[in-house]
């Protein structure tokens, strides 16, 4: 990926990182079970992030520049989440939002180092200004995996990303993490 794509999509006060060397836009596909949201239980939904990888003062991160989940994460919104709502389908062997364009058809293979990758600790989107939070992973059991057929991501051109050279594909069965609210923050959206 070019940083000057990356750079054109973040917001002011963020500039575009490596991650084990190389610029990356990623479209991430996650499966959640049942849990809690506070003393709420959440339904099981689907998730599909289009993100990249960002720095600012404080270091690291991922920018969460779209995030569509399925119906039942959507109470999500009442918290400021910047969800917006598609039908997702995630297993093993295939990712696909359908309305969205996306399919990723993909065979598993050896187990992987996910590097940077798999270690980012805060993450930023944007709802009323710049909201940054932090994640506490878990450790999960990657794997790579290999494209069986050509990779249906039009959500990445739409947004100015094109990716360059071949599509690097991780998996992991499961995986968890921890997160708490992120404060507003005052920053305002400006383009470059």
């Amino acid at each position: 990926m070019e940083p000057d794509a990356i750079a054109r999509v973040a917001p002011d006060g963020l500039e575009p990182a490596t991650v084990d060397g190389r610029h990356l836009a990623s479209v991430v596909a996650l499966r959640f079970g049942p849990g809690r949201l506070g003393r709420l239980p959440s339904l099981p939904f689907c998730q599909l992030n289009v993100r990249t990888y960002v720095e600012d003062e404080s270091g690291p991160a991922v920018l969460f520049l779209r995030s569509y989940v399925t119906w039942g994460a959507l109470p999500g919104i009442l918290f400021g989440a910047p969800f917006r709502p598609a039908r997702i389908r995630v297993e093993p062997g295939l990712v696909r939002a359908k309305a969205l364009g996306v399919r990723i058809s993909f065979a598993l293979g050896d187990p992987a180092d996910a590097g940077e990758l798999g270690g980012h600790e805060r993450g930023i989107f944007e709802a009323a200004g710049l909201r940054r939070f932090d994640i506490e992973r878990r450790p999960a059991q990657w794997r790579a995996a290999r494209p069986e057929a050509e990779i249906e991501a039009p959500i990445l051109h739409a947004l100015g990303l094109d990716p360059v050279g071949p599509p690097d594909l991780l998996y992991a069965a499961d995986t968890s993490f921890v997160t708490s609210l992120p404060p507003r923050s005052s920053s305002s959206r400006s383009r470059r």
